[in-house]
């Protein structure tokens, strides 16, 4: 993974239709792009944790994507973007099944403008701390650090974003009007990139529950750094789940990417999140994370990842439903 494969992997734009997406239509100032991804993913041993009863949990998906703009004056342009995801059963035999993976999923439906005030974007959309998340989430097993409240994490609906770009510090600003009483949210974000490869990033969410409960807020930093061929990063995140029970979590993830400029990277990662409640606090996740990768070109990658999990081990009937390892195989076609 070469340093502009690492920077894509970790870059949040107004309008992100994938770096292999393709231009299908061009056409007085308007652009259409398709993109998404084929990815098989088989999980031995262990999947979220669980033992798995037979030999493969299968949580492969598929991504599709259609993004475009439109130029309305010199200054001033209009996008719009679509993607959507279909999971598979675990099962060998699954036609039509209740396993959640089978889900099709809405991820994100949004349309906005952009010009020389930055870019306001209007629908299904990642939040303003999500930029500082994805500092870290760079591996397979990586991303729960958003995970915690609603304010800031990714694919909420009803939200307004702003993102202001100034030379090397990138803000974003968002606000979930919710439909239900007691959901509305907010967040801000910034993140500042040094000319050394150096960057550093600070976010702040708050928002309601709902009605009859509390509400939650979180304060995430991340950092990161790029040197030619290797990328690290880290990120940490505290703050309140519902203040009205005093649950309240922290988390930490770190990682770091090197490619070897053949095709072939390796990826490693540490994770730990907890949540405690009523002064009870219980480990979310703690693993560590070692990944190779082989890309075979822009289009296709294959890869191996082994997730040591460091949860304490719980078993019902005999079979082990936390504290598992996983090894996952993994083959993607990206377009």
């Amino acid at each position: 993974m070469n340093k502009t494969l690492i920077a894509l992997a970790v870059s949040v734009a107004a309008l992100a239709t994938g770096a292999n997406a393709a231009n299908v239509y061009s056409s007085e100032g308007t652009e259409l792009n398709i993109g998404g991804r084929a990815e098989f993913r088989g999980d031995f041993i262990g999947s979220d944790g669980a033992e798995i009863d037979g030999t493969m949990a299968n949580q492969s998906r598929f991504r599709l994507n259609v993004g475009g703009t439109t130029e309305i004056t010199n200054n001033l342009s209009g996008f719009g973007f679509y993607e959507a995801e279909q999971g598979v059963g675990s099962s060998a035999n699954d036609q039509v099944s209740d396993d959640t993976n089978t889900d099709f999923k809405q991820r994100y439906m949004f349309a906005g403008l952009k010009g020389d005030f930055g870019a306001i974007s209007f629908g299904r959309q990642d939040t303003a701390a999500v930029q500082i998340s994805q500092m870290s989430d760079v591996t397979t097993f990586t991303g729960a650090q958003k995970e915690f409240i609603n304010a800031g994490n990714e694919q909420i609906n009803n939200t307004i974003l702003y993102t202001g770009d100034f030379d090397a510090l990138t803000v974003k600003a968002s606000a979930i009007l919710g439909e239900d009483k007691d959901t509305n949210g907010y967040g801000i974000s910034a993140i500042y990139n040094l000319p050394m490869g150096l960057g550093l990033g600070l976010g702040y969410s708050g928002g309601d529950n709902g009605e009859d409960n509390g509400s939650g807020d979180a304060i995430i930093a991340g950092v990161n750094y790029t040197y030619e061929s290797l990328y690290l990063a880290g990120t940490y995140t505290t703050g309140e789940v519902d203040d009205k029970d005093g649950s309240d979590f922290n988390g930490v993830e770190l990682a770091a990417v090197y490619g070897f400029g053949n095709g072939f990277s390796i990826m490693g990662a540490y994770q730990k999140t907890d949540v405690k409640v009523n002064g009870s606090k219980e480990d979310q996740s703690d693993f560590f994370e070692i990944t190779g990768d082989y890309a075979f070109n822009k289009n296709m990658n294959a890869y191996l990842a082994y997730q040591l999990n460091n949860l304490d081990s719980e078993y019902v009937d005999g079979l082990k439903v936390q504290g598992e390892d996983t090894l996952r195989l993994g083959l993607k076609y990206s377009f």
